[in-house]
């Protein structure tokens, strides 16, 4: 392998300008970068690989220790952990012992001798026999508790008793007549916690159960024997999901034998077993949570625990089917078309066939919507409308009925939201008239990839004598933007800097309005008079009509092509609404996925998006109608959707690892919520807000297109607004 030595040799630098070029520092030419690329280039030395190798440390390694990596609960655990720590530059070493004692015992010997910041282990042992109870290493202790522990370890689990008391007490309700148990070794503390509480359960009501006890490598020879038993077994409860697959083996195999019900423990994911009572544990969660504790000394990480953490369960996949209405009942729901619809349209018959509620759900294009909803208030066809935040304000009583605050559904649905969506997103006068359906708020989304590369950091530092950061401010982007725009920079890597939305006027209020704002600009007077002539305004105006230089040269109606553009790497960062974002990983053209950074937009002062759900005024369906609500803000619907590339708030959303590895922004929306806003703050009584962006949006689209110059655009524009919004009653 080649060395340091040996590319500097080949290079004509110094050993330290290699190692700088390796761990991507910016302070080399960008020369001698390449200088230093193409010998290595030439030597067979993959930079990202072996770079990574040369930088490792010791004190960076992590070791995890594991029964087996084929397991689903212990896999999530270390692919959880092992991609929030390689992210900061750890090693993860993973080590699997079958539950054998002899072989934990030689991997912990081999660990300890590389000195390791942290080892991560399922132990076999009843009793620590190797590890110094001094030692100055972190030691996880998973789901076992070990007799004399070292005094630098933590113990993590999950509640396993209570999940023996749950799945036993769902079973009994079920009524079978025998009840056979699979389960591992009863010596570990997670199978005699819940062996000890499900049988507790079994004994007090008096249903006949047996015991089958077998560790993994025996699980399918007991499962015959269960399958095979001279007892007929009803209700098999098992400790491990792969044991299910065991049970649907030998029904292939033997097709007249009846499948009993199955209830298991199983690592929390995003699709259910059929025919399986599954209750869930989060082990992808649980990874995060030590990778973050191992991470807190150096790192300023908020996830920490002291010596033991037990988690809470997730619980059951989904709540056991109930029909709630006997009768033909159909309700009418009119949304928005957009990805969180689309992804809602492929769950409603699960609510159909759970409740006996048929749903015709509607959807529109954004405008088409404003009309029907409007056409709603005067001839009522819908019992359920999903319309655009910023209606509220203008619709509210005259279309929905007030939710009842006191109503167990709805006091459910808000415990679930996000503690930083303001109560003016759904609410008006302190009356609770909707609920948040699909929240978002404008993000900044750009290539991390091109951020972080030691030669365009170093070009960028050439032209402008600073780091190449994402940017904070409007200045900052204006100068990123024009750096990565191939017109004015030859060797960008993208042909753009950034897009702009101003193809219809509300979509160019909501692109423009994050710039006024963060100028401190106010469109209310002292006199609470809506004015936006202003020398503000112009400035903010010449400001966006500048990145429009930098911008790839259409209009857009909507959001959809500049995403389209960023996915396919023609664009170096973007700021659009969150819940737009899945679309770059949904693009099958898509050439960022893994590339993508986020951020606050400059100036960090986001407007708030998306819309809000209520029910109408005239519907003859209230029951129903409650139903459906409370079915869409059910934890496991909210997942599915937000899976399939829709969003609905729900704060257990960032306990669910799956959907953060796959849309990490998520995590970003909360910070977004709390410092953003839509609606503009005033006692004026006449303001609009639809209105207004509409105003302000028309002079947005004109002055960028040419068509009329700055002073002539806000000269009309508030001429509009007196006539709205300033103008005296008599």
């Amino acid at each position: 392998m080649a060395t340091i030595k040996d590319i500097a040799k080949l290079a004509g630098v110094s050993h330290g300008t290699v190692s700088n070029v390796l761990n991507k520092r910016g302070n080399v030419s960008v020369e001698k970068i390449k200088l230093v690329e193409n010998a290595a280039k030439e030597l067979g030395f993959t930079l990202n690989a072996q770079a990574k190798q040369l930088r490792a440390s010791q004190s960076n390694r992590v070791a995890v220790i594991i029964p087996g990596i084929y397991l689903k609960r212990y896999n999530d655990l270390y692919m959880s952990l092992n991609n929030v720590l390689i992210s900061e530059r750890h090693e993860v070493d993973v080590f699997c012992t079958n539950n054998l004692i002899h072989e934990e015992e030689q991997i912990l010997e081999k660990v300890l001798a590389f000195n390791p910041k942290a080892v991560v282990i399922v132990s076999s042992m009843k009793k620590n026999t190797i590890i110094n109870r001094n030692s100055e290493v972190k030691f996880y202790f998973v789901e076992r508790m070990v007799e004399k522990l070292p005094k630098k370890s933590k113990f993590i689990s999950f509640d396993f008793i209570k999940a023996g008391h749950d799945i036993a007490k769902l079973c009994i309700k079920n009524k079978p007549n025998n009840v056979a148990f699979f389960c591992g070794d009863t010596r570990f503390t997670e199978n005699k916690q819940f062996m000890q509480s499900a049988v507790d359960e079994m004994e007090q009501r008096g249903i006949p159960y047996d015991v089958f006890r077998a560790d993994d490598s025996m699980g399918f020879n007991v499962a015959f024997d269960i399958m095979f038993s001279e007892k007929e077994y009803d209700a098999i409860i098992t400790t491990n999901i792969e044991n299910v697959d065991y049970f649907k083996a030998i029904k292939e195999f033997n097709p007249e034998k009846k499948m009993p019900a199955v209830y298991t423990l199983a690592s929390s994911s995003i699709g259910p077993v059929p025919k399986v009572f599954k209750y869930e544990m989060n082990y992808k969660l649980m990874g995060r949570i030590i990778a973050n504790d191992i991470l807190f000394e150096n790192e300023k990480k908020k996830t920490m625990f002291y010596d033991k953490m037990i988690l809470n369960n997730d619980g059951f996949y989904m709540p056991v089917s109930r029909k709630i209405s006997k009768k033909d009942e159909e309700l009418k729901v009119l949304m928005l078309k957009s990805p969180t619809c689309a992804a809602l349209k492929k769950l409603i018959p699960s609510f159909t066939m759970e409740t006996g509620i048929k749903v015709k759900l509607i959807d529109m294009p954004y405008d088409e919507l404003y009309g029907s909803v409007k056409d709603n208030v005067d001839h009522p066809i819908y019992d359920i409308l999903r319309m655009d935040v910023v209606w509220l304000s203008q619709f509210n009583e005259n279309l929905f009925m007030p939710l009842n605050i006191e109503n167990e559904v709805i006091k459910d649905i808000k415990k679930s939201f996000s503690k930083s969506i303001p109560e003016d997103y759904f609410s008006v006068n302190g009356i609770t008239y909707t609920l948040p359906f699909d929240p978002s708020v404008q993000m900044l989304y750009y290539r991390k990839d091109l951020f972080e590369d030691a030669l365009i950091k170093r070009e960028f530092y050439e032209t402008y004598k600073r780091q190449l950061d994402v940017p904070e401010n409007y200045k900052e982007y204006m100068e990123v933007a024009k750096f990565f725009t191939r017109k004015f920079n030859a060797n960008s890597p993208t042909e753009f800097g950034v897009s702009q939305v101003f193809g219809a006027p509300v979509a160019a209020a909501c692109d423009f309005m994050p710039q006024f704002k963060a100028m401190k600009g106010s469109i209310f007077d002292e006199n609470h008079r809506v004015n936006i002539d202003t020398p503000i305004m112009k400035k903010a105006m010449l400001n966006y009509i500048e990145a429009n230089k930098y911008a790839d040269g259409y209009t857009n109606l909507w959001w959809v092509n500049p995403i389209e553009q960023f996915s396919k790497g023609k664009i170096a960062m973007n700021v659009f609404f969150s819940n737009h974002a899945a679309n770059i990983l949904h693009n099958p053209d898509s050439k960022v996925i893994g590339k993508i950074g986020f951020a606050q937009v400059p100036g960090k002062q986001p407007l708030l998006g998306g819309g809000v759900i209520g029910i109408s005024k005239d519907t003859k369906k209230e029951a129903e109608c409650y139903e459906f609500l409370k079915w869409i803000y059910r934890d496991k619907i909210v997942s599915i959707i937000t899976y399939l590339g829709g969003y609905i708030n729900n704060e257990r959303l960032l306990d669910k690892i799956d959907i953060l590895e796959l849309y990490p922004w998520i995590e970003g929306m909360e910070e977004g919520f709390r410092i953003g806003s839509r609606f503009q703050c005033d006692d004026n009584s006449k303001f609009d807000e639809y209105k207004f962006e509409e105003i302000i949006g028309k002079a947005i689209r004109s002055t960028t297109l040419g068509v009329v110059n700055i002073n002539d655009a806000l000269k009309e524009a508030q001429l509009e607004v007196d006539k709205l919004f300033n103008s005296k009653s008599i």
